[in-house]
């Protein structure tokens, strides 16, 4: 069967999966907050799995193991994988002896294929959880990724205190005094196309300094769904084109993130203005939100400089689990 036609539950093997439905965003929630965890990987995030899982190359599958909901990924060529951690209440043995029969099943079902059998990223504080079960060591061995995963302070944010934050006030200040006339405002339905039309534009000027956009797959969809999945969205207009936007919000963990953001970089200060919004209208919504996770940093370039310039409060490790 074609990947993009998978839906509903699927067999592999003699294990039952569901494909990640939108209708599971409320399953997913009643999860994250159970966890004994802190479950705040960016890309665990449930309107991230659902977006990826709409591309023709991966599909996201979920299975209740033990009581905790595992999320796998599963890949055009069969590989079958963990996302994350399992998500749901228990204890660092509990977590690791779902993961240990999760990995299990994973590397019979992928035993013609080359690629080991992982969980593909936790952070350090859920490493440091884990490893509080005194035999994980003896099942699990750890290797470090590239890249932090970095997040903000939302207060600082809000406030933009003292000397660190000099550069961040100045750039929105000119920013504001060079285009008056810009209205950052929530994104509309009828938005929709010239938001697609800025992601191109960036992609063709602002996008190249990076040298992978890892979010072409998941733009489209997250977008075009924002409602179903309780994404917040701000877009800055001006002379009716939308010159720059940026996603995230609220997540069930009690904290927030951004997840998108994309602008014409011929705007001074611009980016700067669509983050620190973000924030604000975050902090409106929740003011008990501490932190903004701001995803992964991998490495040096444009973008991590760029983050930096908010002055992350955590910089969180990112590890890849595997069997021993």
């Amino acid at each position: 069967m074609e990947l993009a036609n998978l839906s509903g539950k699927i067999f592999l093997g003699e294990w039952t999966f569901n494909v990640i439905e939108l209708s599971d965003i409320d399953l997913y929630s009643d999860y994250i907050r159970q966890t004994e965890y802190t479950p705040n990987l960016w890309t665990s995030n449930f309107p991230l799995l659902w977006a990826i899982s709409q591309s023709r190359i991966k599909k996201i599958l979920w299975k209740i193991i033990d009581d905790m909901l595992v999320t796998f990924g599963y890949l055009k060529s069969g590989f079958l994988y963990l996302i994350c951690l399992p998500v749901g209440k228990g204890d660092p043995e509990a977590v690791s002896k779902v993961v240990y029969k999760a990995l299990n099943f994973c590397n019979k079902w992928n035993v013609n294929l080359e690629s080991n059998t992982l969980v593909k990223v936790v952070n350090s504080t859920q490493l440091d959880f884990l490893r509080k079960y005194d035999k994980f060591n003896e099942y699990f061995k750890v290797v470090g990724w590239v890249g932090l995963e970095k997040h903000f302070s939302i207060d600082k944010l809000v406030s933009l205190p003292g000397k660190e934050f000099e550069s961040i006030r100045r750039k929105i200040n000119k920013f504001h005094r060079l285009y008056p006339t810009a209205k950052l405002r929530e994104y509309e339905n009828t938005d929709f196309n010239k938001v697609m039309d800025l992601g191109k534009q960036w992609s063709n000027t602002a996008g190249e300094k990076y040298s992978v956009i890892f979010d072409n797959v998941y733009f489209y969809e997250i977008i075009k769904n924002y409602s179903a999945l309780n994404h917040l969205v701000l877009v800055v207009e001006m002379e009716d084109k939308i010159i720059g936007m940026v996603s995230g919000g609220a997540l069930p963990t009690g904290q927030s993130w951004w997840c998108l953001s994309k602008f014409m970089n011929d705007y001074n200060g611009l980016s700067e203005v669509l983050i620190i919004e973000l924030a604000k209208v975050i902090n409106k919504r929740n003011p008990s939100i501490e932190f903004m996770n701001a995803g992964e940093d991998l490495g040096p370039g444009g973008l991590r400089i760029f983050k930096q310039r908010f002055k992350p409060v955590m910089d969180l490790r990112r590890y890849a689990i595997y069997l021993r």
